[in-house]
């Protein structure tokens, strides 16, 4: 599908140029100030979020200005066209403000009900993943690709934190660890990036907002792996506070589902 008459190649020069400026933003901030504000969910947000928010809305508008924008830090823009881009633009703002790495911004792009485009910047560690063609995930303009173990027991998992489940989605949870072979935590959206490259076997938290999954949503995907709820239901525009399950493969996937509906 082509965007207001771009080609794939113009497409990714512009969101490569746009993340070359976000991420510019971010490590201007980094490490270089602990001035933070709380949100109404008690999540921090600072200075950086916000201009890294205005920055990628401003360059969208001007490049598609008939486009609609759901971002984290402001209010909504709904506009004539079917695109909508969803962006996140501190992703792990925890893990930024403690100095640590791997936070990254993401940025989706939804046409209607179809996911086409999705984006992982991670600048402070150099990675960047990019996905706006079916079945085509690149990391740094490589070809990724999942590569998944076949049982739950030899599985590296990976959740940014299990602190936020329910006592019910607890005990399931526990249950699908006490499967795999090695849990890690932390990382929130590099974990995505990490398991489109073949690294991480299986992801399992909770994320709250379209602007949160989305653009995992299509990494993943392209890299060949498959991502739900707890459920097995599609991830889509409007799901809140919802509990994710991404995997390398469908066998470990289904494997995974398996285990945590056994404890809900």
């Amino acid at each position: 599908m082509t965007i207001e008459s771009l080609s794939y190649e113009e497409l990714v020069s512009f969101i490569e140029d746009l993340l070359d400026e976000t991420g510019e933003v971010a490590l201007n901030y980094f490490r270089k100030t602990r001035n933070l504000s709380l949100k109404g969910d008690n999540s921090p947000v600072t200075i950086a979020d916000k201009e890294i928010e205005k920055l990628i809305r401003s360059t969208i508008q001007k490049k598609f200005p008939t486009h609609g924008i759901v971002g984290e830090e402001f209010e909504d823009l709904n506009n004539s066209s079917k695109f909508t881009w969803f962006i996140d633009p501190i992703d792990g703002t925890r893990s930024y403000i403690a100095g640590k790495r791997d936070f990254g911004t993401l940025i989706g792009l939804l046409h209607g009900e179809d996911l086409i485009g999705g984006v992982i910047d991670c600048p402070a560690l150099n990675e960047r993943w990019i996905s706006f063609s079916e079945n085509l995930t690149t990391e740094n303009g490589v070809k990724v690709v999942c590569r998944s173990v076949e049982n739950l027991e030899d599985a590296l998992m990976a959740t940014t934190s299990s602190h936020e489940f329910g006592m019910k989605k607890w005990r399931a949870y526990q249950s699908l660890e006490k499967s795999v072979k090695v849990t890690t935590t932390g990382s929130d959206c590099y974990n995505y990036g990490l398991l489109a490259s073949g690294y991480i076997d299986l992801i399992a938290e909770r994320l709250t907002a379209p602007y949160d999954y989305l653009p995992l949503v299509k990494i993943i995907e392209g890299a060949g792996g498959i991502i739900t709820d707890w459920e097995g239901n599609k991830l889509i525009d409007g799901d809140r506070n919802v509990y994710v399950l991404a995997a390398a493969s469908k066998r470990l996937h289904q494997l995974a589902l398996d285990k945590l509906m056994e404890s809900t």
